[in-house]
């Protein structure tokens, strides 16, 4: 009588979705196509900070933001969040400051789930800060491959001070984190006061911009919310 129930079990539970699958291992192809794109993140660090003289970026602060579509620098990517998050751990193992702006200064816990102390609206002014590095990049995606370009600039005046750049063949991986995010909707248009109209109230603001640089320097995370203002200077 058991032998009867056990065979059409164990038939069901084959025919789970993924029941039958195998579990990743580090010999599976997919998780060796991710491990060769954190290699390509050191390898990138290491063509940014082995270029000597080193006293040319003594005293500065990296913060790393996302790379941007090459041909519409307004645009990033899973991809594109991926290599600065990549570069911060990178930089810092290497002992260059990375400095992480997005931080609140609280943190908030959103139906007793989630513990977030990174903001994705967070602005942060480089104006006057000497010591700010932003770390720019773009990525232009063919048929076969990826071109990835980075760069560390100074802040206060655009001076590209370190630079890097990668091929990734086009893996799985590769190819899905490589589609762009989808476009947002525009903003609401603003009343006299400045206010965006049809507001819900959830917080949420516009941000205007007079910087041509903007579109390099956003960060993925503000793009559809506001946007990082860099402005040239001493």
């Amino acid at each position: 009588m058991l032998q009867r129930l056990f065979l059409p079990c164990a038939l069901l539970l084959l025919l789970l979705p993924g029941c039958s699958a195998k579990p990743a291992s580090p010999t599976s192809p997919g998780y060796t196509d991710a491990v060769e794109l954190k290699l390509k993140s050191r390898e990138l660090a290491d063509q940014m900070l082995a270029t000597m003289p080193d006293d040319a970026i003594q005293g500065f602060v990296a913060m790393p933001t996302s790379f941007v579509d090459q041909n519409n620098t307004s645009r990033t990517s899973p991809l594109g969040r991926l290599m600065a998050e990549s570069l911060f751990y990178e930089f810092n193992q290497r002992g260059f400051p990375t400095r992480e702006y997005r931080l609140t200064g609280k943190i908030s816990v959103q139906g007793g789930r989630d513990d977030l102390a990174l903001a994705s609206s967070q602005i942060v002014s480089t104006e006057g800060q000497k010591w700010a590095a932003l770390l720019v990049g773009t990525y232009y995606t063919d048929k076969d491959a990826t071109f990835v370009n980075a760069r560390l600039v100074r802040a206060s005046d655009g001076l590209v001070m370190r630079t890097g750049q990668l091929v990734l063949v086009n893996t799985p991986i590769v190819a899905r984190m490589g589609k762009n995010d989808e476009p947002t909707a525009p903003p609401a248009p603003k009343n006299g006061s400045g206010v965006s109209v049809g507001s819900s109230g959830s917080g949420n603001r516009s941000y205007s911009n007079s910087s041509p640089f903007t579109g390099l320097y956003t960060p993925a995370a503000a793009i559809s919310s506001g946007s990082m203002r860099i402005r040239q200077g001493r």
